[in-house]
C-alpha cells in the first residue's frame, strides 16, 4: 500500500468537511479493502474470487435446502423455489450487514500500528470490511436476480429498486462501521456481544416468514427493525414484491443520519485511540 494518496488531515475543522474528507480519501479506502481482502483469503488457491465464490455456495445451499429438503412455502398454493427466492434475497442484505457490523469492532484494534500515525486517516479502518461485503453481495444479487427471471420467467418490475436500496445501505452501513469501531476501541468484547445480538435480531427480521402473517403486536415490532425496508425493496428487486416508498425513504433518511452520527463518535473517540489500544 502506498502512502500517496494520504492527504493532511483537518483534525480542527467543522464535522461536515471532516465527513467529506473520507470521500476524497476514497482511492486509499480502496487500496486498504483490496489489502484487507487479499490478506483475508491469502494462502487460498482462489485469492480474493472466495469472495464471489461464496455467494454463490450460499445461494445454492438454501436453495437446496428449501426446495428439495425442508420443500417450505410462502402459502400453501407457492412452490418451495418461490419460498428459497424470498430467504435469499432477505439474507443477503442481512449477511452484509453482519459482516461489517462485526469486522468494524476489531479492524481498529487489528490496525493499531496505524494509529500511532497521527495523520493517517483513521476514520477510513471501519470502512474496509464494507468492500468485500458489498462485492459479496452484489455478485449474491446477481445470481439470486438470475435464477428468479429463469424461475419467474420474467424481469421482476421492481428491479430498479436496487440502485436506491444499495446507495442507502452504503450509508447505512458506514454509519454502522464507525459506530462500531468506535465501539470496539473501547470496549474489547463488543464483537462476542454484538455476534450474541446479530444471531437473536436475525429472528426478528423478516427473512424466513412474511411479516403480514403474524399478530399485529410482533408485527409491529418486527416492522421497526430498521433492516425491514432494505429487505423488503431487495425483495422488490428480485421477486417484483411491493416496496413501500415511505419506508424506503426513512431508511435513506435513517442511513444519513447513522452516518453522521456515527462518524461524530469515532471522532470522539479517536484522539484516545492510540492510549486505548
Amino acid at each position: 500500500m502506498t502512502w500517496r494518496y494520504v492527504e493532511v488531515r483537518d483534525r480542527d475543522g467543522p464535522l461536515w468537511r471532516r465527513l467529506l474528507g473520507v470521500w476524497r480519501q476514497r482511492r486509499l479506502l480502496q487500496r486498504m479493502a483490496q489489502r484487507d481482502l487479499r490478506q483475508r483469503y491469502a494462502g487460498a488457491s482462489l485469492g480474493t474470487w472466495w469472495a464471489v465464490v461464496n455467494p454463490l455456495v450460499f445461494v445454492g445451499a438454501y436453495t437446496l435446502l428449501f426446495t428439495v429438503i425442508f420443500r417450505a412455502r410462502l402459502t400453501p398454493d407457492s412452490a418451495p423455489s418461490a419460498y428459497a427466492l424470498y430467504v435469499v434475497s432477505g439474507l443477503l442484505p442481512w449477511v452484509a450487514f453482519t459482516e461489517v457490523a462485526t469486522r468494524a469492532t476489531q479492524t481498529v484494534a487489528e490496525h493499531r500500528a496505524l494509529i500511532k500515525y497521527t495523520m493517517f486517516p483513521a476514520e477510513l479502518l471501519p470502512l474496509t470490511g464494507l468492500y468485500g461485503a458489498m462485492l459479496s453481495q452484489v455478485a449474491g444479487f446477481v445470481v439470486v436476480a438470475g435464477v428468479g427471471i429463469i424461475v419467474t420467467g420474467n424481469v421482476p418490475s421492481g428491479a430498479l429498486w436496487i440502485v436506491p436500496a444499495l446507495v442507502s445501505q452504503v450509508v447505512f452501513l458506514a454509519g454502522v462501521a464507525w459506530l462500531l469501531g468506535a465501539v470496539g476501541a473501547a470496549f474489547r468484547d463488543a464483537r462476542e456481544v454484538i455476534q450474541i445480538l446479530l444471531t437473536a435480531g436475525m429472528f426478528f427480521t423478516p427473512i424466513f416468514f412474511d411479516p403480514s402473517t403474524l399478530p399485529a403486536p410482533l408485527r409491529a415490532v418486527v416492522l421497526l427493525n430498521p433492516v425491514a425496508p432494505l429487505i423488503e425493496a431487495f425483495r422488490g428487486a428480485i421477486l417484483g414484491a411491493p416496496v413501500d416508498v415511505s419506508r424506503l425513504a426513512a431508511f435513506g433518511a435513517l442511513a444519513v443520519v447513522l452516518a453522521i452520527a456515527g462518524f461524530a463518535a469515532f471522532e470522539r473517540v479517536r484522539g484516545e485511540l492510540a492510549d486505548a489500544l
